[in-house]
Parts: C-alpha cells; structure tokens; sequence
C-alpha cells in the first residue's frame, strides 16, 4: 500500500514570494477553463475564502479583505484586473450558483 503524505515545499523565487507552501493531497480542487483555453486548478477551500471576501461589501473595503481577494485571483490566474472585472466573471459563469455563495444584502 502506498503512503500519501502531507509535504511541505520551500519556494526561493523573487518578487517577494519566498516562503513555505503546505500540500495536502486530499484537498478537492476546483478547475477553471479560461477563454484562452487553459485550465487553472486551485483548492476549493481557498476559492471558497477568496470569493466570499471579493462580494463582503459593495460600498468600500474593510480591512483590505476585497484588495486581498484581488491580489490571490491575479496570482492564480496570471492576470491584472480589478474586483469589478473578478466580480463579474464570477457572477456570470455562474460561480455563486455552483458553490452556493450567497451576495450580501443591502
């Protein structure tokens, strides 16, 4: 029988991202097809964190949560866009729908 283990990555690059990476093997990954055809795979959990903290408030950010979520959705998908542009795409491809997120009421 094999072994699955946890394991723990250093990453030494630059532009700051120096640091520890934990992967666990048995975390559910979401995959995204971009319109360039590509497919990006990132944690569910994550996503889950990141689109709820992009729609916690409509009107101004609150302790940077939406300039947070901004930053992790550029890295993961190599792109540079604002929260209007991550809101969006998330809201018409049906993003909430799938992972039942629920758009604060106002």
């Amino acid at each position: 029988m094999t072994e699955t283990k946890t394991t723990i990555e250093y990453h030494n690059g630059k532009d700051s991202k120096d640091g520890f990476t934990i992967c666990n093997p048995y975390a559910s990954k979401i995959k995204f097809t971009c319109a360039d055809g590509s497919i990006v795979e990132l944690p569910e959990l994550s996503t889950r964190l990141i689109l709820q903290r992009l729609y916690c408030s409509y009107t101004r950010d609150i302790c940077g949560l939406r300039a947070s979520a901004v930053r992790w959705l550029n890295d993961a998908f190599e792109e540079r866009h604002t929260y209007k542009f991550w809101q969006k795409q998330f809201k018409d491809n049906g993003c909430f729908e799938a992972l039942k997120i629920r758009e604060p009421r106002f």
